[in-house]
C-alpha cells in the first residue's frame, strides 16, 4: 500500500489517456514510462482492466493488450488492484467514468489523470480527496 512506496504518486489512468501513453511518441508517454520505472503506483480493478483490455485491443491492434498486461505484472509492486466496496456514483454525465473514482477512492490514490472534464466535479466533493488532473500536468508537475 502507500506506505510500501512513501512520496511515490498514486493514480488512476483514464482510459483514453492510457491510449495515448502506449506509443513511444504519444503525449502521454512520460507516465507508463514513470510507471515502468517505478515512479508512481498504478490504481487498477477489474472492470478498469477490462475496459483497458477492450480498447487496446480495438485501438492498439491484437498485440496492445498483452504487451501491456505484461507490463503490469512485471511491476505488480507498483500496482494497486482495488475491489471497491462503495460506489460513489460521483461522475453523473457520465457514470461509466464511476470505476477510476471508486477504484482510486478505495486504494486512496491522489490523482485521477484525464482529459475529461467530466472528472471536474470531483472538485466540487468535499468527501472525496483524490482529484482529477490533466496528464500534461501531471507529467510537469508531479514527476
Amino acid at each position: 500500500m502507500a506506505d510500501e512506496h512513501p512520496g511515490l504518486p498514486v493514480v488512476a489512468i483514464d482510459t483514453n489517456t492510457l491510449i495515448q501513453s502506449i506509443p513511444r511518441r504519444g503525449p502521454s508517454r512520460p507516465i507508463i514510462d514513470a510507471f515502468e520505472h517505478g515512479q508512481l503506483i498504478l490504481v487498477v480493478s477489474d472492470e478498469i482492466l477490462l475496459e483497458y483490455e477492450e480498447l487496446l485491443k480495438a485501438k492498439g491492434g491484437p498485440a496492445a493488450w498483452p504487451v501491456f498486461l505484461e507490463l503490469l505484472k512485471r511491476h505488480e509492486t507498483n500496482v494497486r488492484h482495488a475491489n471497491p466496496s462503495y460506489f460513489w456514483r460521483a461522475i453523473t454525465h457520465d457514470p461509466d467514468d464511476d470505476k477510476f473514482v471508486d477504484a482510486a477512492v478505495a486504494m486512496d490514490a491522489d490523482w485521477i489523470v484525464t482529459q475529461d472534464r467530466h472528472y471536474n466535479v470531483l472538485f466540487e466533493n468535499d468527501a472525496l480527496r483524490v482529484r482529477p488532473v490533466e496528464p500534461t500536468e501531471f507529467i510537469n508537475s508531479h514527476m
